[in-house]
């Protein structure tokens, strides 16, 4: 079972964050995904991360059968880094 992106989340200084996701083609073979953690009530800055996936790459994989990332399980992977650096942003 895989990890959960939600909507909210608490950083361990008690800031509340809108976790928001978001996917666009930035070309004609590429993909970004993001994933931003927009402060509430407060007047920390937004935090974002995201990461490109080449398409050729992905149709690449396809044709010789290899297993390829989900969107949902790159968003995953961003959300768990996220969690990581929002923590260690909290403990300065």
């Amino acid at each position: 079972m895989g990890v959960v992106v939600p909507p909210y989340c608490r950083a361990l200084d008690g800031r509340l964050y809108r976790v928001v996701r978001s996917s666009r083609m930035v070309s004609t073979d590429r993909v970004r995904f993001a994933l931003r953690a927009q402060a509430i009530n407060s007047e920390s800055p937004d935090f974002e991360l995201a990461r490109e996936v080449d398409a050729s790459l992905i149709r690449d994989k396809i044709a010789n059968h290899h297993v390829i990332p989900t969107p949902e399980t790159t968003f995953e992977s961003l959300w768990q880094q996220m969690r990581v650096d929002l923590d260690s942003r909290a403990g300065r």
